[in-house]
């Protein structure tokens, strides 16, 4: 009984520790760092430090040896899986796999993807060019592009805090990009979503292919 409640109590701890968030913060304006927070530990994975490059060690050269290499027989092919499957099942058979698979994976990379919480996503700009007219124009273009790549993301990825700033320069024709965001993500909820791809990988798409086949295999005896 006591065992048991080891079992349990590791298992507990273990589910809470994949349950605190982990918090990557990304910044951008003259160079990029990015960092990894967890509980109260961080790592600075941007900007890496540059490790000192050791000397090389001379390869010594090796004498020629002797061809003395035996070629081998050439091996009889056999049937994959997949070309046994086609035979089996046809055309239409493989089509359905392919949805199978597509709809299983497409499933468990939104739930994956949904996982994510921006906390914090903040993107400003500065647009100009040559002239007047030719940073209204970038800018209008700019506009056109930056906005509805932002509404594509607040509306398909979860997030909480945003702002997007545009500004035409039409003094000092500069560009300059500024990026802020914090994305968090719970361990336990990636862990949950691969689990459920695994599954309908495995019974719509990985048992349906062994089933069908080994059909030709039992006919053929």
């Amino acid at each position: 009984m006591t065992a048991l409640y080891i079992i349990l109590g590791i298992i507990a701890f273990l589910i809470i520790l994949l349950s605190v968030k982990f918090v990557i913060t990304v910044h951008y304006e003259d160079d990029i760092t990015v960092s990894l927070g967890w509980l109260f530990l961080k790592f600075n994975l941007l900007p890496m430090k540059e490790k000192e490059k050791k000397p090389k060690k001379e390869k010594k050269e090796k004498k020629p040896e002797e061809n003395s290499e035996v070629i081998p027989e050439p091996k009889e092919k056999k049937d994959n899986m997949f070309v046994r499957f086609y035979r089996n099942r046809g055309v239409s058979g493989v089509v359905q796999l392919l949805k199978d698979a597509a709809k299983a994976l497409g499933g468990g990379f939104k739930r994956m993807g949904r996982a994510f919480l921006f906390e914090e996503l903040f993107v400003s700009m500065t647009v100009g060019a040559g002239d007047s007219a030719q940073t209204a124009i970038k800018y209008g273009k700019v506009c056109s592009a930056a906005f509805p790549a932002m509404g594509l993301i607040v509306s398909t990825m979860r997030v909480k805090k945003y702002n997007i700033e545009v500004t035409p320069d039409f003094i000092n024709g500069e560009n300059s990009a500024r990026l802020h965001t914090k994305i968090s993500v719970r361990p336990i909820a990636l862990i949950n979503a691969a689990i459920i791809m695994a599954f309908e990988l495995l019974f719509k798409v990985v048992i349906k292919l062994l089933r069908h086949s080994k059909v030709e295999k039992a006919v053929n005896k």
